[in-house]
This record gives C-alpha cells, sequence and structure tokens, in this order.
C-alpha cells in the first residue's frame, strides 16, 4: 500500500476549487481562502468553521509534508488523483487536506462541483485495501491482478509491461521516445522544497537521487512560500514543463522549464492559474488565466518553443458557460482535446481541436473558439485525461456526496480521425478501456507513454504504473 502523502498528491491531481461559495458560508477549506491575497510571512489561512483564519505555519518534519485528502486540485496528472487514501500513515495534521497539495490553479473549479477540501482526510479515511465495496465483496478477499488489481481491462486493450512507483513521485511525464524516460516531481512538504526528478527508463522505473530543478523560482522558495503545484509534467523531449500558483488575486504563478540538453537554460515563465498543459508541434499549450506577459482571463495560451527567446500568445477563447480551468490532453496527430468545467452542465466537457485550427492560432494570432470544435460525449463528469494513440482517454467519475470521495467508473478512450489535410476532426463513440467492478483499486494518474497509455494503479499491493496498450 502506498503512502498517504503519495495518495495526497494524486488526489489532488483531479480535484478543483468551487467558483464561489453558498449558504453564506466564506469557505470549505484553504482553497477558497486564497482571495485573501498573501498571508504575512510565516501564517497562512485556513478555513476553520467555514471562515478563514490566519494561523501559523508549523515548521516541517516528517509528519507534515503532504495530507493525503488531495484529489489532484491537480490530478493530475495529475495527477492530476481520484483515489481512495492510503489512511495507512500518520495524517499531515493541521497543515492542509485535500486541496493543498496542488492547486487546480484557478478560482474556478477545474473539474468537480464540490472543492476537493471537502473530501474526508487522508488521516481519516478508509484505506483502499480494507474499504467494503458498496455493499459487495470487502477488499481484503477480493481477487487481485498484479498489474492492475481489480479493474478490468476492456476487450481490444492487453496490459503491457509495469513498474513499481516510487511512493515520493507525483504527477509523472514521458519523452516521446523511442525511449521513454520519465520525470516527476518530488515535493517534501507544503512549503516545499519542491524538486523535479528522472523517473529512469521506461520499464526501468527508478526515482533519481538527485534533483535536477527546482520547480519553484527563486522567489517562491523558503518557509512561508506555499505553492499549489499544477498537476502536470509535460515534455517535447528536450524541454520539461511543470507548474504551480500561489494565493491572491488572479492565483499567480510560474511554468518551471527544465532544459535537459542545456540545462543552465532552463527558467520560468509567469504562468497565473496554470491548471493543465500539454504539447503540440512547437508549443506547449496551457489552461490558465495567462501566460508570460500575455494576460485575457481564463483562456487557451502557448508558449512557442520554436523561437528564441521563447513567445507567449492566447491561441483559444473559452465559451461563456465556462466556469473554471479543464482538462488538456493531445493525440498522436496533433488533435487537441481542451476543456473547461461547464456551468450548464456542471461537469468537465472536452472538445476536440483539429491540428490545422491550432497550427494557424501560433501563425497568426487569432485564437480559434473552443466551443467550436466538436464535444466529447464523455456521458458523466471526468476528472482526468491524457492522449492515447490517435485519440485521448479520461477518466469518468465523480466526487460523491455526503463525504464527496472520488468514486471512479471507468477509463474510456475516444478516437479522433483527422480529415482535409488537418481542418476537421472527427470524434468517435466511447470506447471503455479499463472499468472499475469496486473501489478497492483506484486509478492515481494518466499520461502519454508513446502511441500508448500509462496509467498509475493504487490498491493494497502498493501504487504501480501499468502500460495498456490497443490489442494488435
Amino acid at each position: 500500500m502506498s503512502s498517504g502523502r503519495r495518495l495526497a498528491w494524486v488526489l489532488t491531481t483531479f480535484a478543483v476549487a468551487l467558483t464561489g461559495m453558498g449558504c453564506g458560508e466564506e469557505c470549505v477549506d484553504e482553497f477558497d481562502c486564497r482571495d485573501k491575497g498573501t498571508p504575512p510571512e510565516g501564517q497562512c489561512y485556513v478555513c476553520v468553521e467555514q471562515r478563514c483564519e490566519l494561523t501559523s505555519i508549523p515548521e516541517a518534519d516528517a509528519g507534515t509534508t503532504v495530507d493525503a485528502g488531495t484529489g489532484a486540485d491537480a490530478g493530475t496528472q495529475a495527477d492530476a488523483g481520484t483515489r481512495t487514501d492510503a489512511g495507512t500513515v500518520t495524517d499531515a495534521g493541521p497543515q492542509t487536506d485535500a486541496g493543498a497539495s496542488t492547486d487546480a490553479g484557478t478560482s474556478s473549479d477545474a473539474g468537480t462541483v464540490t472543492d476537493a477540501g471537502t473530501v474526508t482526510d487522508a488521516g481519516t479515511q478508509t484505506d483502499a485495501g480494507t474499504v467494503t465495496d458498496a455493499g459487495t465483496v470487502p477488499c481484503s478477499s477480493a481477487t487481485y491482478d498484479p498489474k492492475l488489481g481489480t479493474l478490468q481491462l476492456a476487450s481490444g486493450f492487453v496490459a503491457g509491461e509495469s513498474a513499481a512507483l516510487p511512493d515520493t513521485a507525483g504527477p509523472v511525464g514521458v519523452t516521446p521516445g523511442p525511449t521513454y524516460s520519465l520525470y516527476t516531481v518530488v515535493s517534501q512538504s507544503d512549503v516545499g522544497p519542491h524538486a523535479l526528478h528522472s523517473l529512469g527508463t521506461w520499464p526501468q522505473v527508478s526515482l533519481g537521487a538527485t534533483p535536477l530543478f527546482d520547480v519553484a523560482a527563486p522567489a517562491d522558495r523558503g518557509p512561508s512560500a506555499m505553492l499549489f503545484l499544477s498537476p502536470f509534467v509535460e515534455t517535447d523531449g528536450q524541454h520539461v514543463f511543470t507548474g504551480y500558483t500561489k494565493s491572491g488575486a488572479g492565483f499567480p504563478g510560474s511554468l518551471s522549464l527544465y532544459d535537459s540538453t542545456t540545462p543552465a537554460a532552463s527558467t520560468y515563465v509567469s504562468a497565473p492559474g496554470n491548471f493543465t498543459a500539454g504539447v503540440v508541434p512547437g508549443a506547449l499549450l496551457v489552461n490558465g488565466n495567462g501566460l508570460d506577459t500575455v494576460s485575457a482571463g481564463l483562456a487557451i495560451y502557448a508558449l512557442k518553443t520554436d523561437t528564441s527567446p521563447f513567445t507567449a500568445l492566447k491561441v483559444g477563447t473559452l465559451p461563456p458557460e465556462n466556469g473554471g480551468s479543464g482538462f488538456t490532453a493531445v493525440s498522436t496527430h496533433g488533435v487537441a482535446m481542451l476543456g473547461y468545467y461547464s456551468d450548464t452542465v456542471f461537469a468537465n466537457v472536452g472538445h476536440a481541436v483539429a491540428p490545422a485550427k491550432i497550427t494557424q492560432a501560433l501563425r497568426s494570432g487569432t485564437p480559434f473558439v473552443v466551443a467550436d470544435a466538436p464535444m466529447l460525449d464523455v456521458g458523466s463528469n471526468f476528472v482526468a485525461a491524457a492522449g492515447q494513440g490517435t485519440g485521448v482517454a479520461v477518466l469518468r467519475g465523480d466526487y460523491v456526496p455526503p463525504t464527496y470521495e472520488f468514486a471512479g467508473t471507468d477509463i474510456s478512450r475516444f478516437a479522433f480521425t483527422v480529415t482535409d489535410g488537418g481542418e476537421t476532426v472527427t470524434v468517435g463513440a466511447r470506447q471503455p478501456v479499463l472499468t472499475y467492478v469496486d473501489q478497492c483499486t483506484s486509478v492515481t494518474l494518466m499520461t502519454s507513454i508513446g502511441a500508448d497509455l500509462l496509467v498509475g494503479v493504487d490498491d493494497k499491493n502498493g501504487t504501480r504504473l501499468v502500460r495498456i496498450q490497443q490489442a494488435q
């Protein structure tokens, strides 16, 4: 069974913050206190009886690293996280709960109607390995596949190699290949240090002992610098991108850019409200409130990496019913699924934007309209997305009252057909890939590995990465 800190990260990967509060509540958790601005040095805001109050930040120790109550405000990836908490470690205590290890990146919810902070704290939740599934078989006596646990693989897909994932690993990014190098972010506590590490070369997964790059810009380091880490690690092969935000108006934040070829060229780019990102040829797409000197509210921005210096611009406009950040995933043939949280259907939605539309926006500076692209018929809320060959996969499920613990239903894939010289995309019907038969095994992250899908799986037997391939 993985540690609570690992699950804290992955759960935060998929959790999000509400746009506003109802019934006279000022807050549900500390995410909702970010509009109070930057707290005094050595202090932070916490939510006490639905009111934001200042409290002293305790000195970091083994018990204050990260509370497992984070449902990927990331997870992303990452981690982006939507899983049942490990429940076997000491709770992080007074520092943070579900929403605090990774921030959704905006004031709006990236994917749930209820903020991750309403999920039961990691130290009190029942462990995935001991909880009884909703009226069926106790997890302790369930049958576990060595790779997939209790998850069921759909016809048309096979489970390839698998590898144990270190408990300290956060969201995972993979280079384009043919040699697949893996990277992750390791966070020692809510106030850092937060560092990019190598995870080896697939399938020989091993956490590098030496940090490659500090995720936090120099001005954002220190014992009082509380950061909300974004749930993604993205890479184009040379550059590795991660991000974070902070409390304050507009949710200031940065992209961290590590240059694996020339580490001395690694840098930081202002990116307020960054939540998810995806690599397209020559650029990184960012779902957030701005990028570098460009600020136009919640939209799709691009950092052009094929220019020197890098150039930022707005490339996509989100619709009026956009209520918050959404998910980003790119297929192998350049179709970008770009999403937002809809105030109309109260769930995440995604649109498949054609590669030619993206190229035109990058060249002309004229943004495309995301809602003009075909929408994926997901049929429910989803809390993570990743490219999977010539399509994308989404993790379906939702946060279920009264505890608002995430309950997954399945990973499903949508195939994209591109015609008219890249101008037109047709979205195929939903195709199940992995199905939950209970909540004894959960998906902790999803990312692309070549044309395949790399899935983080957690249950009583630990956390591991599994490569899901289409059957030949």
